[in-house]
């Protein structure tokens, strides 16, 4: 059994608030579907984004456009609306 095992932990890791900012200030994002598709084709080409990050903003924006929300660019509020969310 391992002690520490990196990947494991980066599938886990959840993203943050500055995750958001970074990745909100990449593109003019229209929609949450429009986040959605980068995340599935980039985010794991962004290596400041860890595979676990990745694939909880693909779940939390997928849950934030099926329940209709209103979109919002700004990274604090998204965050919040996203979290709550789940």
């Amino acid at each position: 059994m391992k002690i520490h095992d990196p990947s494991s932990q980066a599938m886990e890791k959840d993203y943050e608030i500055s995750d958001l900012e970074r990745l909100m200030g990449k593109k003019d994002w229209k929609n949450y579907d429009d986040v959605i598709n980068w995340l599935k084709k980039e985010g794991d080409e962004d290596r400041r984004f860890t595979p676990g990050e990745v694939q909880h903003m693909i779940d939390d924006f997928s849950r934030a456009r099926d329940k209709k929300m209103d979109f919002v660019r700004d990274p604090e509020q998204l965050y919040q609306k996203l979290k709550k969310g789940r």
